[in-house]
């Protein structure tokens, strides 16, 4: 399924100081997102690399409602957090964080790399309708080697609801909308931002390109992993 698992997602864009690389990897992978798969809500987290792009890492986290990116499990969480985050979340930077409701995801699987525009209208006035986003992913997903293109757009709300409790990152930046899209290869990617995802033909339908960056995944888990592994635990 190349859909998101859900219609709530939360995103982050951010540097790790060089230092802290490989403790920040491990942490990840150990606590940081198995803990948000198991509050429930959120349904499956995935972190990235940057291949090309200003942030080093993408981070997206897919959650079955927007409501339950806030969930009272994920309030405790970030409200009270290990000495440990807490020093590796002073070793990001450049933080971009918001919350998202999925407003049109299409595709038939997960792809190995993912491309990010954060991304402006170009018009107030004229902004497009749901309708008209998701025919144009659509035109987005049929090309060759895509796997999945989603579309999200910013639920200020959540994310306030989040940072009135949060131990740290209350002034991480804002992203507004966004465009995601997973291939296969890099090339695949770098091939649709020079045609037709280039930043004038995204003027053209409508919006101003903030952002741009290419990532590999690096790490995935969900929660139908985190159940697999239990039922296979004979300890």
């Amino acid at each position: 399924m190349g859909r998101l698992l859900g219609a709530g997602a939360l995103a982050l864009w951010l540097n790790v100081a060089s230092e802290l690389d490989d403790e920040t990897d491990a942490w990840y992978v150990t606590e940081h997102l198995p803990d948000r798969v198991n509050i429930g809500g959120y349904l499956r987290a995935r972190r990235y690399q940057s291949i090309d792009g200003a942030r080093e890492y993408l981070t997206l986290f897919e959650a079955k409602t927007v409501d339950d990116l806030a969930s009272e499990g994920y309030l405790g969480l970030v409200s009270r957090i290990s000495a440990q985050s807490q020093r590796i979340r002073a070793g990001f930077s450049g933080v971009v964080r918001n919350t998202f409701r999925v407003i049109s995801s299409q595709g038939e699987g997960t792809g190995g790399v993912i491309s990010s525009w954060r991304v402006a209208p170009r018009d107030i006035a004229r902004q497009m309708e749901m309708q008209e986003i998701a025919q144009w992913m659509q035109e987005v997903a049929a090309h060759d080697s895509v796997a999945a293109v989603h579309w999200l757009q910013a639920q200020p709300q959540v994310r306030a609801r989040m940072d009135s409790v949060r131990a740290v990152g209350k002034d991480d930046a804002f992203a507004e909308t966004v465009l995601l899209v997973e291939a296969t290869r890099a090339s695949v990617l770098q091939s649709l931002r020079e045609h037709v995802l280039s930043p004038a033909q995204m003027y053209q339908h409508g919006w101003r390109e903030e952002a741009y960056g290419l990532y590999a995944l690096m790490y995935s888990i969900s929660g139908a992993d985190r159940k697999h592994n239990k039922l296979g635990d004979t300890s």
